[in-house]
This record gives structure tokens, sequence and C-alpha cells, in this order.
């Protein structure tokens, strides 16, 4: 069962990170029940300069759910029959997902699963990827997105064929975002260049995040495959 699952509350690290994210207590996470609560930080820039209005994070129990402060009355109405007891699911995000398209349309939402490993669940891949120097020109566009390292699996001319980058989202928390061009997918590429950007992270001592749309199967293999366990669920949205 997804309670079962879920160890959010659990992981000291990932907590404090989620906790500053959504602007409550971590001892929230441990609370039964669903805790929508409104934000300043829901108005304001966060990491590369995206403004976040709805945050909500899934607890064995619930969830938190942090919202805009003119948002907050119809997030209240509409979380009001919350199965009690029960994580957050699809049928909550869903809802947060319309009150998102009516405040903000242009906002680009997400419902997904939260995962995370550590040196004792990583399986690395035997096969490696590059670190992609800070001076090559082919990484100049991904260097004005992501302010980490970056690993790559080289093309047939040369090209970048797939990459993941990591986001210093916190000291102790970085996220990896990870893209394999569409002529190369279906190579096991995604999975070396998240194998070799996660065995970064946590050689640097932090923890590796890896957040991927649920309906992403192709995400879901590659990290599972290499020790990524589930940590929450989440809905947000941003512009």
């Amino acid at each position: 069962m997804l309670e079962e699952r879920l160890l959010v509350g659990t992981q000291p690290r990932l907590d404090a990170f989620h906790a500053l994210l959504l602007d409550v207590p971590p001892e929230s996470f441990r609370v039964p029940g669903v805790h929508v609560v409104a934000s300043e930080r829901r108005a304001r820039p966060s990491w590369g300069g995206y403004i976040t209005p709805i945050y909500a994070l899934s607890t064995p129990s619930g969830g938190v759910v942090s919202v805009r402060a003119d948002l907050l009355p119809a997030v209240r109405r509409e979380l009001a029959g919350a199965a009690p007891g029960r994580p957050l699911g699809e049928r909550e995000f869903s809802k947060l997902r319309a009150i998102s398209q009516r405040a903000v349309p242009y906002a680009f939402s997400l419902t997904g699963d939260v995962l995370f490993t550590d040196p004792a669940h990583f399986r690395p891949t035997p096969l490696g990827a590059e670190q992609l120097a800070r001076t090559d020109v082919r990484g100049a566009e991904l260097r004005r997105r992501f302010d980490g390292e970056i690993f790559v699996v080289n093309g047939a001319h040369g090209e970048i064929a797939a990459w993941a980058a990591i986001k210093l989202k916190s000291d102790q928390v970085w996220e990896l975002a990870v893209v394999t061009e569409p002529a190369y997918r279906g190579r096991g590429l995604a999975k070396r260049v998240v194998s070799a950007a996660t065995a970064y992270i946590l050689d640097h001592g932090r923890v590796p995040l890896y957040i991927h749309d649920r309906t992403n199967h192709a995400s879901a293999r590659v990290c599972r495959a290499l020790g990524y366990v589930e940590y929450a669920q989440t809905f947000f949205c941003e512009y």
C-alpha cells in the first residue's frame, strides 16, 4: 500500500529540506491529516527564479499543501473531503491541478513521485558517462538552466545524446534532471548519466533527489533500477 512505501517523516535531511520548501515544521509530516497552509514563499521566486503558487507533498497519513494566500480558501474547500488517514493521491492532486489552471493557466504543473537513494541502496551501472567540462560549448544552454555539474553520453557525431544535470536545491539536497534525445532512446543512456550524476552527489555527501511525472514510466524504471526509493508523492505548479 502507498502509505507503507512513503518514507517522508523518517529522513531527516529530506524532511528538513521539504519543511523549508513548504514553510512548515518538519514535525508536520508525522501528524495525521491534510494540512493546508498559506505561505509567502508561494509568491516569491525560488530556485531558478520559478514561482510555485501551490506545492503539495503526501505523507503516510495525509499530506501538506502550501499555497499562495489568495488560494487558501479554494484549496481548503476542495480538500475538505480528503479521506482521513490516507496519503494525498490523484483525487486530491486533480483538484489542485484544476485550481492552479484557473488561477495561473500559463503555469507548468506536475503530479509526480519523489524518490531518493543513499550509499546503502545505490546500484550504479558499470557503464559510465562523461562529466561535461565547464568550457564545453555544447553545454552552454544547459549551463544557463542548471547550476550543478552535467554528465553526458555522446552520440555518433559528437553531439550530446543524453544528459543528467544537477540542481543545487539546498546545502544538503541536490536534484537531478535527465533527458535522452529521441534518436537515442531505448539504449540505456539515461541510466548511465543518472548513475554518474548520482555517484557524484553521494561522493559529495549530499542526498540525490529524483522527481518524475507519474505517467513517465521510462523515467521511473531508470531511477528504480539504480536503487532510488519512494519518499513521497507531489503536486506543484510553477512559472
